[in-house]
């Protein structure tokens, strides 16, 4: 019996190729894109898996109040001054592993190599079972001792044993090779976080090492928080994120200092499972539970496409029902033949979506560094499952429409009216275009947010300024002023500024300050530092007063100082309660550090209100003061069209005459956008894609279901031409009978969308106007879309011969 209803099946693939061909091809990009995205969701939830204390350990974070102005709600780090007293307070805890990373220059014998270490507590190894090549867990409880991995240890030192072996931080602190451990798997958040490309573990040293190269107090530190510094916490078996929370909210409660504790209000628990994909947490975006949903809502556009195709379809077949129920054939019997039909056409979809997916995966591994495999051994059951699974959902409606009529009445149906299912198939028609149009609004709106984005940052002159990284070197500062004396003799170079940050750089580095000493009405003044040349580089005019002056000693900071002079921006003026620009000139107002006196800062200078970091970060009051021992970074001005790669090279060669000791490390300010823009950039992307393939299975369908049913009413039209119908009358009546459920479509997509992208452009404080007109838009351009395609159906019959048209069956 099988094998009949195989046969038959299979006849009918042959006898239909058309429309066969349309189902096969829509199923294929929908399990094409369901299976990636449940592969990666999966891929993703397995990082770190291959270590054996995985389930037992978690990690801290930070939650931020709107009052800390940083732009996120929460970070993944933590003061690395909370991991002793988390040690000492949490009874059950069995060992905490601080992490700082840092970039530095790594000096082997002659050859020098910028290399980020992960500085950590000694209980890492404890926490994370590394496998040892050379040495083995105690390899860090040698405060001068280093870890480093196989393919850093080669790369370093050559092959043979390095134990014992020396390198060099910057120049300065010396450390000895006390193990060697095996390169990590892809599928860990060391090395990669969804989508975005991580640092790797290549270098483990301890914590006392890197107080020694950067005077780091990792004691007691409540100066630093930054992103990718985690604190790792290793519990018993058996313990719960809820019962990990517990312990983090007693540990902020009794140990947070007073005054921070309205900026960061709390602390985050998480699995280390969590740690791949917190940057998406972070700005906001479950990225991991969306690339799912939308990966099923491609499915479930497949699945109607052949669900409604295949309902039009069947009622061609209703003599063939008629005949085999007249033979005695039960229900039962029918249902199941189309049923096997159905599941016969998703399975061979399903082979060739195996297929795409052994040519994208690979693509996917080069492009994003990850190791995503399609494991038939462990998927194959899930596979068969998710084949049968779609083929019944698929095939279901149809199957039940064409088996429940009587014998009589399907053997009355003459041929493929088409009429019975029609209202189905109107909804179904309605529900592919309800998806794909609010994945169409929701890339527009993303889209045109992505450019709001990018046109506010040529608010500076992004594609003309050069950076320096990492001047922050007692050597290098000494030489300052002789470095910017050679680079200003460069052609080309216009400007040369020294600062602690550039735009679009992440860092908030902020104080309290108060108008008055001693003074209750403290806010946050975001603090960059910078020479006297920086608002000429970066174009930015004051809006009264004078720009900060070497000359003068009062303009610039040295330790321990009660006054300096500093320039603010227009939205500190406001919050200070200054009248205006003018106004605040002269004015004085002060800060309140607990390890020092008061010091006094006195207005010279004011600068318009900018949003200095750029993205999602709200335009912050400012501060901007001169103190050259936090310079890190040189910003190099060229001029308009001026070819960066000459000037590139002529910097590169001043830099190896004057700092010959360290390799010069730079990085375009269109890079440093780039770096962060990237997020946002790749959010567009995925979200296109998704909608494009939703967009373009819903034509398919369309497609397939227009041309079926323009067929369906050959003699109708026929006889509507011989009654006087012109061409443009019957294009109407059809492409008006396949515009109602897209425009019924309407009414759900387009406030769902308007929702949703309400949603996302508050994540940014300069955001697009009217996006109520974009969303609107995008519905109109689908219904434009499906015209064309109905009319392409509709052009074609609506001018053939009226007599052939009758003659039509």
């Amino acid at each position: 019996m099988l094998k009949n209803y195989l046969l038959i099946a299979w006849r009918q693939i042959v006898k239909n190729k058309l429309y066969a061909s349309i189902n096969i091809l829509g199923l294929v990009t929908g399990l094409t894109v369901y299976v990636f995205g449940t592969l990666l969701v999966n891929y993703e939830n397995s990082h770190d898996a291959f270590f054996s204390n995985a389930e037992r350990v978690y990690t801290a974070g930070s939650l931020f109040s709107p009052k800390a102005q940083i732009g996120v709600t929460q970070n993944d780090g933590i003061y690395t001054a909370l991991g002793p007293l988390i040690e000492a307070d949490v009874e059950s805890i069995e060992a905490v592993a601080r992490t700082v990373g840092r970039e530095l220059l790594v000096t082997v014998d002659e050859n020098d190599y910028y290399e980020r270490i992960r500085f950590t507590d000694a209980a890492f190894t404890r926490v994370f079972d590394l496998r040892y090549v050379e040495g083995d867990e105690t390899a860090l409880q040698d405060p001068s001792g280093i870890l480093v991995s196989s393919e850093t240890a080669e790369k370093l030192f050559g092959s043979g044993s390095v134990l014992g072996r020396t390198l060099q931080l910057d120049h300065d602190v010396t450390l000895r090779v006390t193990g060697v451990f095996e390169d990590l798997p892809p599928n860990s958040h060391f090395e990669a976080s969804l989508i975005v490309e991580g640092n790797g573990l290549h270098f483990l040293a301890p914590l006392e090492g890197l107080n020694k190269a950067v005077e780091y107090d990792v004691a007691g530190n409540w100066n630093n928080l930054s992103s990718g510094d985690l604190t790792y916490m290793l519990y018993p078996a058996g313990t719960t994120l809820d019962q990990v929370q517990q312990d983090m909210d007693l540990i902020h409660d009794k140990h947070f200092p007073e005054d921070m504790k309205e900026f960061i209000p709390g602390l985050k628990a998480r699995s280390l499972i969590d740690a791949n994909t917190v940057i998406w947490d972070m700005v906001g975006l479950p990225v991991l539970e969306s690339v799912q949903i939308l990966a099923i809502l491609v499915l479930i556009v497949a699945i109607v496409n052949y669900t409604n195709l295949a309902t039009a379809q069947s009622m061609g077949r209703a003599r063939e029902v008629g005949l085999r129920k007249t033979m005695g054939a039960a229900q039962t019997q029918l249902l199941t033949q189309f049923l096997i039909e159905s599941i016969c056409i998703v399975s061979i979809s399903m082979l060739f979506a195996l297929v795409a997916l052994e040519l994208v995966v690979p693509l996917f591994n080069e492009a994003s560094g990850k190791g995503l495999i399609i494991d038939y051994t462990a998927t194959l059951p899930w596979l068969m499952v998710t084949t049968l699974v779609v083929g019944v959902i698929s095939g279901a409606y149809p199957a039940y429409l064409i088996t429940r009529a009587t014998p009589i009445n399907a053997l009355r149906d003459s041929g493929p009216t088409g009429v019975k299912g029609g209202v189905f198939r109107s909804a179904m028609l309605g529900l592919q275009f309800t998806i794909s149009i609010f994945m169409l609004a929701m890339v527009i709106v993303v889209y045109f947010q992505n450019q709001k984005v990018i046109e506010s940052s040529h608010l500076y002159p992004r594609a003309q300024i050069l950076t320096l990284q990492r001047l922050n070197i007692d050597t290098i500062r000494d030489r300052f002023d002789t470095l910017r004396n050679e680079l200003l003799q460069v052609r080309g170079v216009e400007q040369v500024s020294y600062s602690s940050q550039v735009p679009y750089e992440q860092s908030n580095s902020s104080f309290g300050v108060t108008r008055t000493m001693g003074g209750e009405d403290e806010f946050s003044l975001m603090s960059v530092d910078i020479d006297e040349h920086f608002t000429r580089t970066y174009n930015i005019d004051l809006l009264a007063g004078r720009a900060l002056d070497s000359s003068l000693s009062a303009d610039t900071l040295i330790e321990e100082a009660s006054q300096v002079n500093v320039l603010i921006n227009s939205l500190a003026v406001e919050r200070l309660g200054y009248a205006g620009p003018e106004a605040a000139i002269g004015e004085v107002f002060y800060d309140d550090p607990e390890e020092r006196e008061s010091r006094a800062y006195t207005i010279v200078g004011v600068l318009p209100a900018q949003n200095f970091q750029g993205f999602h970060n709200e335009i912050k009051p400012m501060l901007f003061m001169m103190d050259p021992r936090s310079y890190r970074v040189a910003s190099i001005r060229v001029a308009a069209g001026t070819p960066m790669a000459g000037v590139l090279s002529d910097v590169e060669a001043t830099w190896e005459t004057l700092v010959p000791e360290y390799p010069i490390q730079t990085q375009f300010l269109n890079e440093t956008f780039d770096d962060v823009f990237k997020i946002f950039n790749l959010t567009t992307q995925v979200l296109a894609g998704f909608a494009g393939i939703a967009l373009l299975l819903s034509t398919i369908g369309l497609f397939g279901l227009a041309a079926f049913m323009a067929q369906s009413r050959t003699r109708e039209i026929g006889i509507r031409k011989v009654m006087g119908a012109n061409v443009v009358q019957i294009i109407r009546l059809l492409v008006w009978q396949f515009s109602k459920p897209v425009m019924w479509s309407l009414l759900v997509a387009l406030p769902l969308a308007y929702f949703a992208s309400d949603m996302y452009l508050n994540f940014f404080a300069d955001r697009i106007s009217a996006p109520a007109g974009i969303v609107a838009g995008s519905g109109v351009m689908a219904i434009l879309f499906s015209w064309a395609i109905v009319a392409i159906h509709a052009v074609r019959i609506a001018r053939a011969n009226p007599i052939k048209a009758l003659r039509y069956e």
